[in-house]
């Protein structure tokens, strides 16, 4: 069965992403934002973020950081670029540019970025805090797929994803009585 957090949960991680440093902030809106896997937040470089008058405004997933070797870009939506640049202003230094090949998220004790297991302890931990549940990173890729199928087509949101299979995506589908009754009313209305 799928995994998502609700609305008003969702809601609720939102508001609490204040509480938190800003690199655990800007990891978190990575996922509820613009739907990353974990593997793609931890070796993000800052050569992957586009930049529109000094903002990030999307996110470029290689295809050799991706899961299935797909290449893909993601918009950052306005609500998240806010908390993904103020982290990056604290981490470079005024007046100095980013390196393109440094790692997003450096890592710890040798690593030359987060790993896996790091990011996804940060995430449950947060979560465990705030939702008193626990949440992986991957239950918010879920939650930011099922969000913007309800405002897209199946085909966009397998394109953000990095999805090779649209079979991979249909799992996001669960449409109810009243969204095929919209659906039936719209186009013939």
């Amino acid at each position: 069965m799928l995994k998502i957090i609700t609305p008003t949960e969702f809601r609720k991680l939102d508001g609490a992403l204040s509480q938190f440093s800003k690199k655990e902030a800007a990891i978190l809106t990575l996922f509820m934002y613009c739907g990353l896997r974990v593997g793609e937040v931890c070796r993000l470089r800052f050569r992957d973020l586009t930049q529109e008058n000094s903002v990030y405004v999307e996110v470029h997933i290689p295809g050799s950081i991706s899961k299935t070797g797909i290449g893909r870009p993601v918009p950052i939506p306005p609500i998240a670029r806010f908390l993904l640049n103020e982290y990056v202003r604290e981490i470079v230094p005024p007046n100095a540019s980013p390196i393109p090949l440094a790692f997003l998220f450096p890592g710890t004790g040798g690593l030359d970025h987060m790993s896996v297991h790091g990011v996804e302890q940060l995430v449950a931990r947060i979560c465990l805090r705030i939702l008193h549940k626990h949440v992986m990173p991957h239950t918010l890729r879920h939650t930011y797929a099922t969000m913007v199928l309800k405002y897209s087509n199946i085909r966009e949101v397998q394109i953000l994803l990095g999805h090779k299979k649209l079979s991979s995506t249909e799992v996001y589908t669960h449409p109810t009585i009243q969204d095929l009754s919209k659906s039936v009313n719209k186009t013939f209305s």
